[in-house]
């Protein structure tokens, strides 16, 4: 059973991230893909993309390359959790009872099909991860407190998901978790009762 989990950009100075990382490299192990966010990196490209009116296929592209940024930092604070570039990789790592941490640049931006555009950001891509993988469960962490009973919509019109992620889960053959950075013990929980 393969977990995908999408661990938000807001996340990156937040002490709960420590907790989230070491969890996911126990209870993950042979089962779970983290997605990074693109956090104060991403913050970075939008500040620049409007100082110097980048198009926003250029903008797309280092926000992208803003996720690997948070993957780094994240490996660099639990390097038991492996970096992975590529879908072999990602099954390989997995298959050797490890959890992984997915660097999206090779795969994303060699990806013709994705929209080049700040409607498709992690959350989009973790989702687009989910369906090539074939996972069985997607997890959007967030920061921010989420209502049990918000639905996609809802959460898209506050900006707390992109406005991709709903077209991109249309259908979409695994279960959607959108849960609060505080719901750890929640997820922590399915992690230890999920079969192999």
């Amino acid at each position: 059973m393969i977990h995908v989990i999408k661990l938000g950009g807001s996340l990156s100075n937040d002490d709960r991230l420590v907790s989230w990382l070491e969890m996911l490299a126990v209870r993950g192990r042979g089962r779970v893909v983290i997605v990074p966010g693109g956090g104060p990196y991403a913050d970075v490209v939008r500040a620049q993309q409007q100082r110097w009116r980048l198009s926003d296929d250029h903008a797309h592209r280092m926000a992208v390359l803003a996720m690997d940024q948070f993957a780094l930092q994240m490996h660099g604070m639990k390097s038991e959790l492996a970096l992975t570039s590529t879908l072999a990789e990602i099954l390989e790592v997995i298959a050797n009872n490890q959890s992984a941490i997915w660097l999206p640049s090779a795969m994303v931006l060699s990806e013709k099909t994705l929209a080049m555009s700040w409607d498709i950001t992690s959350d989009s891509l973790a989702a687009w991860l989910a369906s090539v993988l074939g996972a069985d469960r997607l997890a959007l962490v967030k920061s921010c407190d989420i209502a049990v009973d918000a639905t996609i919509g809802y959460l898209a019109q506050q900006g707390i998901v992109d406005r991709g992620f709903m077209e991109m889960t249309t259908n979409a053959p695994y279960e959607i978790q959108i849960i609060s950075a505080s719901d750890h013990a929640r997820i922590e929980l399915e992690l230890m009762q999920s079969p192999d």
